[in-house]
């Protein structure tokens, strides 16, 4: 399909980059597990990046943030001040995106691990000292804001090129057996947590039942650099298939691999900008389940004393692991997924530096900027009768589990944290089933972009892979960019959105408590988006 009419109306572009550290300096809740952390320091710096690129017809504000989740009207918060500031900035072209750091500040309330029923709210005793999480909502959107108005104003004359390479990130994180696990004792799954079939999250595969990885994996890089007139490198967007989840069991704040790919990245290039974008990857993870004693014989001899180092600055609460010998597995567990995170920020960086010796020779200082955002409507996930019921029955079971108190803080603030979830997830599904006949869909602002030949679309969800390649294959444009866990207005952002065969597989991230939309909701996601992506065409 030829793509020369899309030079006809191309207008001079003007640029701009604005970072901000976002590390808070005082305990923090950390959101991403079922329990509830406290971040016990900081293992390496969270940012927020901000590109402004505009040619005097339209415009994209890409937002990009170290964070879990992008929620409790953060979105709304931001783009408010920014008007606040200066009218003149468009605030509805600001597209925020999370790259799914499991060690990233909360910033909602520590009881709200899940969700919850407004007014019914599961609280707990026993909570460790931590900020307020209003407090650090209100720093992040001001900073957020800040860096939104530097991009801004700092806009000049500048250009773009792009391309895409391969490096190999995310794998698929659902196993899937021969027979149905939930019938075998212990394993049907969770109530609050999950409801296992014949598939399972992170699964075991040295299994005889074992099947095969549900999805595949998507090795694509894709780019878009920024250079100065004078075609010096300014920065990049780098969108990859991936949530930077390594790190996910630790105490301490950390980007995972994306701060190593920054700090290699201005090692080479000077201190140029980094804004990341987790393409679709809900059922993918930054690390294999089935090569297990290669993958450590690979990292110990490629990183030797490293490992030591890394498992030795590990941090955690003793309690959590209560015996020396517990206490070094978990260090040797935590040490693993830093080489994880270096092989996967190495792969990275050799792709950015592949696809930018040839990119270069096609920067463009003249482009068509069209940025389309709008409010789709989604079908829920229905709760069946018979799904009421049993969570209706769990409910009542799992309120009659005491709280502990008198314990040790760390202890005592880990079950009880973990109930308390379980006890909101449950609670919102009978609130699902109550609602979902008077409101059968859910809004989502949903933001399709034109920067000359490619194009970017995004989410609100960590959405599984096959729908982003649905959208890709039916893009007119030559390059599409999928960001997944963009902000959209209001209280609720993220979930899973699993697709048919994951459903039907069950487990976690594809089960009743994960899933707020369903497949056909997704099919809608994917119809919308290309209808859009034509129309811009």
């Amino acid at each position: 399909m030829s793509t020369d009419h899309i030079h006809s109306t191309a207008r001079p572009l003007k640029i701009g980059w604005a970072t901000r550290d976002i590390t808070p300096q005082e305990p923090v809740g950390i959101p991403g597990q079922f329990h509830l952390r406290v971040a016990m320091g900081v293992l390496d710096p969270v940012t927020l990046t901000a590109l402004a690129i505009e040619n005097g017809k339209d415009t994209v504000i890409f937002l990009s943030a170290d964070l879990v989740v992008a929620r409790n009207f953060l979105i709304d918060q931001i783009r408010t001040r920014v008007v606040a500031a200066d009218p003149a900035v468009p605030a509805d072209k600001i597209l925020l995106n999370v790259t799914h750091t499991h060690t990233g500040p909360g910033y909602y309330s520590n009881q709200d691990m899940f969700g919850t029923v407004p007014g019914e709210e599961c609280s707990w005793p026993g909570m460790v000292a931590v900020c307020d999480a209003n407090d650090m909502r209100d720093f992040l959107a001001q900073q957020a804001a800040d860096a939104v108005l530097e991009a801004w104003h700092s806009r000049a004359p500048g250009g773009v090129a792009w391309g895409y390479g391969f490096a190999v990130a995310g794998h698929s994180r659902r196993v899937v057996y021969f027979d149905d696990v939930s019938r075998r004792p212990g394993l049907g799954g969770r109530p609050g947590v999950a409801v296992n079939g014949h598939g399972v999250m992170y699964g075991n595969t040295d299994d005889d039942q074992f099947s095969h990885y549900e999805a595949g994996a998507d090795s694509f890089v894709n780019l878009l650099y920024t250079f100065d007139p004078a075609g010096k490198l300014t920065g990049a967007l780098i969108n990859v298939a991936c949530p930077a989840q390594n790190n996910e069991q630790e105490w301490q704040l950390s980007a995972s691999f994306w701060h190593d790919v920054r700090m290699a990245l201005k090692a080479k290039y000077g201190n140029i900008h980094i804004l990341p974008q987790s393409a679709a990857a809900g059922d993918l993870a930054p690390r294999q389940l089935h090569f297990k004693a290669a993958e450590l014989r690979r990292y110990q001899l490629k990183y030797g004393g490293l490992m030591t180092q890394w498992a030795e600055k590990m941090t955690f609460p003793e309690a959590w692991f209560p015996t020396p010998e517990n206490r070094k597995t978990q260090s040797a567990v935590l040490a693993l997924e830093m080489a994880r995170r270096y092989d996967i920020a190495e792969r990275i960086v050799s792709a950015f530096d592949e696809v930018l010796i040839w990119a270069r020779r096609d920067i463009r200082l003249k482009l068509d900027i069209r940025h389309a955002v709008t409010v789709i409507q989604l079908d829920k996930r229905r709760i069946t009768p018979e799904e009421y019921v049993r969570e209706r029955d769990e409910l009542a079971a799992l309120k009659l589990e005491p709280f502990r108190t008198g314990g040790d803080a760390y202890a005592d603030m880990i079950h009880n944290s973990v109930l308390a979830s379980r006890i909101n997830r449950c609670r919102m599904i009978l609130n699902r089933y109550e609602i979902q006949d008077a409101e059968p869909r859910m809004p989502m602002e949903l933001h399709v972009i034109q920067i000359g030949n490619i194009a970017f679309v995004s989410n609100r969800f960590e959405l599984f892979m096959d729908y982003m390649h649905r959208i890709q294959a039916r893009s007119p444009f030559e390059q599409t960019f999928v960001v997944q866990l963009a902000a959209t207005p209001g209280m609720d952002g993220g979930t899973y959105l699993a697709t048919e065969r994951a459903a039907a597989n069950k487990g976690y991230s594809a089960s009743l408590y994960d899933n707020l939309i369903s497949p056909a909701g997704g099919q809608q996601l994917v119809e919308e988006t290309v209808r859009i992506l034509k129309e811009l065409f």
